[in-house]
This record gives structure tokens, C-alpha cells and sequence, in this order.
């Protein structure tokens, strides 16, 4: 219940935060003023640096997670040497923290890391427009997970999605790999898109690659978990991924797949397919967001599913905002406005348990 309430307080400030942004983008319409655009990320920035003290500033019962990230930061500070648990990059900051600050303004730097890190890739992409994307990062169902709960899949979907604006901008793989890199430092799972962006970088056919997404779904339905016959395979290499792999959660992920990751793929696959952008960037955003989905599609009901699901889903404002920002054909009369209002009313609908308890 305390979680939720806490989830319930930023949705509550996040309601102010679109209405003003609303406002804002209407504004826009009728004066093309540099001005409001200075507005429009003026009051972003400060949302966000609210973001991440919130999120930052929670108490160590917020999250399933928080008081595990407590544990292993009071190990280096008892034992004030240098030890890798899991992913190098992220130990060497809970080390350094632990060693000269403290464990709530290392929470305030995950966070800082998480929001900004994203705040910064789509600004690379989307220029003064980022903020819509910014907002679909805002509102989807793995943003306080990731925030509170497995903070290095933030970090490392972050910095990756950085990594993305990278090359999209100044279209240089060494600076964008640079940044990938360090999000494998944070969490080594960020070698599955990374491994998938480079798949679909050489083989690019987005109508076969949608076939297979078609079939991992039927896959999902009909229960057949082909990924758990595999892990069986390398179980001995670790116990965790296997436990995962073939346990069932709790609550099914289909509404938020529904929502937030089988309409955003029909949407993309649509303009690659039928409107036929022509943008290689674009299409090959849509072609590594499919082939990341397919193993959180078939584990969609254990509790992996969660886990991995930000691997896809991190991407998701890209592929929502890329084709109806990027393309001059959809640059109509108060589109802006109309896109945000949408956002804001998805949000109402996958929100509205919280905000009624």
C-alpha cells in the first residue's frame, strides 16, 4: 500500500505536468515563438529534477529492490575495498558513493542517471520536440519499476537509448558504442539489443522479422515456452535465469503488452509496411523492437517477463513518436496538442487504479 501511494503522489504531479505542457504546446500553435519553446523545456528540466528527487529521496520500503541496493551498498561500506558482484560500472559507483557520500544521494544519482540519460537521447533525436516522446517515457508501465525496483536495467536502457540518439545525430559508431558500452558496465542485459541492433543493422527484412513476432505470440498464448527448454540446457551456467524463465507471476502482463507493446509494433510495422517510410533509421528502430520483444512476448506470464521487458520497451516513445514527428506529412494544425491529450488519456486509463485508492 505504501508503494502505491508513492506511485499515486507522482501521478499526481505528473497530471499537473501534462496539463501544463497541454497548455504550453497550444500556446505554440498560434505563436511560433523560440520563447515557448525555451518555456516548454524550462519547465521539463524542472520536472524532471522533481523526478529524480522523488525518486531519489523514497524511503528503503519503496520498491522490492531499494533495501537489496541498501544491503550491497553497506557491504562496501564495511569493507572499503573494491569488489565486482554483478556489472563492473555499477559496483565501482555504489563502491565510490559508499566510501565518500551516502546511500541517498546514491539513489539521487541512479536517478538522475535514469531520467536525464533518456531526457538527453531523445533531445538528440527529436530537437525541440523531444519533449512528447519524453512524456510517453513518463507515462509507460516500466518507468517506477525501473526507477525504484531493477535500477540498473534504467541505467543501462538509458544510457543505451543515448547511445541511439548518438549515432542518429552525428551518425559516429565509436561514440555511440562508447555510451552502449557503458550501459553493459550498468547491466549486462543490454547486450540483447545490442546483439539485436546489430542483427537487424545487416538483415532488415521488417515483413519476415513481423512474422516471427506473429508467431512468438501464438507461442505465448498457447503456453509452449520454448525459452525455458533452453535455458534447461545452460542451467548450470546459473539457476537464476532458469528460475525465472519457468516461474509464473502472479498477474498476467497481457493488458500492459496490449497497450504498451503490441500497438506500438502494428504502429511501426504500418509506416515501414504500408506507408512506406523509406527512413533507415526508423525502420531499423522497428526491426530490433520486434526482435528484442519476441523473448518477453514468450515469457510474457513468468517472472522474467519484467525484467526483460524494458530491453524492448525503453524504445518504445522512439517508435511512437519517430513517424508522426519526423515526417512532414503529419506536421498538422494543433497535431501537438492532440498527441499529448492521447498521451495523457492512455495514461488515464492504465493509471486510474492508482490514482482512485
Amino acid at each position: 500500500m505504501e508503494e502505491l501511494l508513492f506511485i499515486q503522489k507522482y501521478y499526481h504531479y505528473l497530471i499537473a505536468f501534462i496539463f501544463l505542457l497541454i497548455a504550453m504546446t497550444f500556446l505554440s500553435e498560434f505563436k511560433k515563438s523560440l520563447g515557448i519553446y525555451s518555456g516548454i523545456n524550462f519547465i521539463t528540466i524542472c520536472f524532471s529534477i522533481i523526478v529524480i528527487l522523488y525518486l531519489g529521496n523514497r524511503d528503503v520500503s519503496i520498491g522490492f529492490d531499494t533495501f537489496r541496493y541498501e544491503y550491497n551498498f553497506s557491504l562496501y561500506e564495511n569493507s572499503g575495498s573494491f569488489f565486482i558482484r554483478k556489472d563492473p560500472f555499477f559496483d565501482f559507483i555504489s563502491y565510490l558513493f559508499a566510501n565518500y557520500l551516502n546511500f541517498n544521494l546514491f539513489l539521487v544519482f541512479c536517478s538522475s542517471v535514469y531520467v536525464l540519460g533518456t531526457f538527453y537521447g531523445l533531445k538528440l533525436i527529436f530537437g525541440r520536440d523531444f519533449y512528447i516522446p519524453f512524456l510517453i517515457f513518463l507515462i509507460y508501465p516500466y518507468f517506477i519499476n525501473m526507477g525504484i525496483n531493477v535500477i540498473r536495467s534504467g541505467l543501462g536502457g538509458s544510457l543505451f537509448l543515448i547511445g541511439i540518439g548518438v549515432y542518429y545525430k552525428r551518425n559516429n559508431f565509436l561514440k555511440s558504442f562508447l555510451w552502449i558500452g557503458m550501459s553493459l558496465l550498468f547491466h549486462i542485459s543490454m547486450v540483447i539489443p545490442l546483439l539485436f541492433f546489430l542483427i537487424t543493422k545487416f538483415f532488415n527484412n521488417t515483413k519476415f522479422i513481423f512474422i516471427i513476432w506473429l508467431c512468438s505470440i501464438v507461442l505465448a498464448i498457447l503456453g509452449i515456452n520454448i525459452i525455458a527448454s533452453f535455458v534447461s540446457v545452460i542451467e548450470g551456467l546459473t539457476t537464476r535465469i532458469g528460475d525465472y524463465a519457468v516461474n509464473n507471476e502472479g498477474e498476467s502482463s497481457w493488458i500492459n503488452f496490449l497497450m504498451f507493446g503490441f500497438f506500438p509494433i502494428i504502429f511501426g510495422v504500418y509506416f515501414v509496411l504500408s506507408k512506406k517510410i523509406l527512413d533507415p533509421y526508423y525502420k531499423w528502430l522497428v526491426n530490433a523492437y520486434m526482435l528484442i520483444h519476441i523473448p518477453y512476448i514468450i515469457l510474457i506470464n513468468t517472472q522474467f517477463a519484467s525484467r526483460i521487458g524494458y530491453l524492448a520497451e525503453f524504445m518504445m516513445p522512439l517508435i511512437l513518436a519517430y513517424p508522426l514527428i519526423k515526417t512532414d506529412s503529419y506536421k498538422q494544425p494543433f497535431f501537438k496538442v492532440k498527441f499529448c491529450v492521447i498521451i495523457f488519456l492512455v495514461f488515464l486509463v492504465k493509471g486510474y487504479k492508482v490514482l482512485v485508492i
